[in-house]
């Protein structure tokens, strides 16, 4: 039986480092730090196009109870990040 345990939503996101590195926290204290470079890389939506090196976070938005979207320098902002694909670049 698949495991139907909610994937934890974040309860802030936040930009740091000038925007190189994405910083999700938790529930119970629990942070961790995603780096901008690898975010862009892993785009969820249809333009894989390459991340420029050095591409930084210059927005974020919240959807819903289960999303993001972030905005990139390089003009990359169509992808939505589940609350499960944070989670799983922020461990792998």
């Amino acid at each position: 039986m698949p495991d139907q345990t909610p994937d934890p939503t974040p309860t802030e996101l936040r930009v740091r480092e000038g925007g190189r590195v994405l910083r999700v926290s938790y529930d119970g204290g629990m942070m961790v730090d995603i780096a901008a470079e690898r975010l862009r890389a892993a785009t969820p939506s249809a333009d894989k196009s390459e991340a420029p090196a050095g591409v930084t976070i210059v927005g974020v938005e919240t959807i819903g109870n289960y999303a993001a979207r972030f905005a990139f320098s390089d003009g990359h902002d169509t992808g939505l990040y589940t609350w499960k694909l944070l989670r799983e670049l922020a461990t792998t």
